[in-house]
């Protein structure tokens, strides 16, 4: 979990559910943080986060926000708070006398971070309302700024912002009474998970082994081993012996128990390693090879640009008794969209395979997604339901009963794809 460091929780309270989904926690600082005496927001959080971190003992979250008048930027921007106390409302009405009454309020989080500063920031654009009361001597920004409606004079979005959650990108247009500080919790959100797997612990032991947990003995370790013991010689072997229809010294292609559509395959590691993130950096450029010669493959003989999946379990953990903790994407020539169902999961893109790594350190496990596109996302595996891929992607194939594999084997299906691919993959 990541640490948010602040005196002041109140004004993350309408944001609770969203800085849960984001692994956030709100701590206050045993001792007050320094409050840099500048009208550079870069420099105050800066100095800010060096301390949170030194004082924490690790990279946390810190804030810092502010007002910027049009008529005399960047002031009082992080002197904000000072200023608007010295002056009160009749000192300001002053200031902005014959002036501009456009301003700008600004929130930017910021993590102190292998000896430099990272930063998000949300800004929104308004105008000063002389003319309302304000009872209270403290004089509350809110009380006086008027943001613009919604769209108004507003930088264009990024192409990510329509993947932000619902309650981020309501109150960051105006229908919460924090906007700038919505808006910077949403430019976090795109880079929050990646910063969690950079700021957790570093690892100190390597790649699990087979037995990842009391009494566990891998199905697929046991395939490779003696087809006559495995589980799957248990279902089909008087059908079919063997269902490999690739193998070579790092990988093995075959079809799944469970096989809801033709077409369906396993690309797994022959050494017992838990997940592609445990995969050593070597491999990956054969793993991208293989994936294309697999791609070929299901184009020719399904005429579809497969879906690829894995959910990576977290080293101290397991997916549970319906899946198995060994590494293995699942591919299917099924054209349909996984990522909307699991936008509102922390997330990010991914180039090549290669970036799985980082994902060694994912606390809560993970979900990783090629789409038929080929687009990649890594999606935080918390509280995953089991086969949750599976599931979206049988149920947007009309057949949602056949999601679980122990509900339908799918013996017709893996025969058929058995015998359709067998020799067809050609790296």
């Amino acid at each position: 979990m990541l640490t948010l460091a602040t005196s002041n929780p109140a004004k993350y309270a309408p944001f609770a559910r969203d800085l849960e989904r984001m692994g956030l926690v709100i701590e206050p600082p045993a001792q007050p943080l320094p409050e840099l005496q500048s009208l550079n927001f870069a420099e105050t959080l800066a100095a800010k986060a060096r301390a949170a971190a030194l004082l924490f003992g690790r990279p946390v979250l810190v804030d810092d926000s502010g007002l910027v008048l049009e008529a005399y930027a960047p002031f009082p921007g992080p002197l904000t708070s000072t200023v608007l106390g010295s002056l009160g409302a009749p000192g300001l009405r002053r200031l902005l006398a014959g002036t501009s009454d456009r301003a700008v309020m600004e929130c930017h989080l910021g993590c102190w971070f292998n000896g430099a500063l990272r930063f998000w920031t949300g800004s929104v654009h308004g105008r000063i309302d002389l003319a309302r009361p304000c009872l209270d001597p403290r004089m509350a920004l809110s009380d006086l700024f008027i943001p613009d409606p919604a769209g108004a004079g507003e930088t264009p979005r990024p192409p990510g912002d329509a993947g932000q959650p619902p309650s981020l990108k309501g109150s960051s247009t105006g229908q919460s009474p924090l906007p700038h500080r919505a808006r910077a919790l949403a430019a976090l959100e795109a880079d929050v998970f990646e910063l969690h797997l950079e700021t957790a612990p570093a690892e100190t032991d390597s790649a699990p082994p087979c037995a990842t947990r009391p009494g566990y003995d891998c199905p697929f370790c046991a395939e490779f081993e003696d087809d006559n013991l495995s589980t799957f010689a248990g279902i089909m072997g008087e059908r079919l012996p063997r269902r490999i229809v690739y193998e070579d010294e790092h990988f093995v292609v075959m079809p799944p128990l469970g096989e809801f559509m033709e077409g369906g395959l396993l690309l797994l590691t022959r050494e017992h390693i838990l997940s592609f993130a445990h995969l050593p950096p070597a491999r990956f450029d054969h793993l991208e090879r293989l994936l294309q010669a697999i791609q070929r493959a299901l184009v020719k003989c399904w005429g579809a640009v497969p879906l690829v999946f894995e959910h990576g379990p977290a080293p101290d953990s397991s997916k549970g008794v319906c899946c198995v903790d060994h590494a293995h994407l699942n591919i299917f020539p099924a054209t349909v969209r996984v990522q909307p169902h699991l936008a509102g999961r922390m997330h990010f893109s991914l180039g090549a395979l290669a970036g799985l790594a980082k994902l060694r350190r994912a606390e809560f496990g993970y979900l990783f997604v090629q789409e038929n596109d080929g687009s990649r996302h890594a999606y935080d595996g918390r509280e995953v339901p089991t086969q949750l891929v599976r599931r979206i992607i049988a149920t947007q194939l009309g057949i949602p009963e056949r999601w679980h594999w122990r509900d339908y084997l799918g013996q017709d299906e893996l025969v058929a794809t058995y015998n359709a691919l067998k020799g067809q993959i050609c790296p």
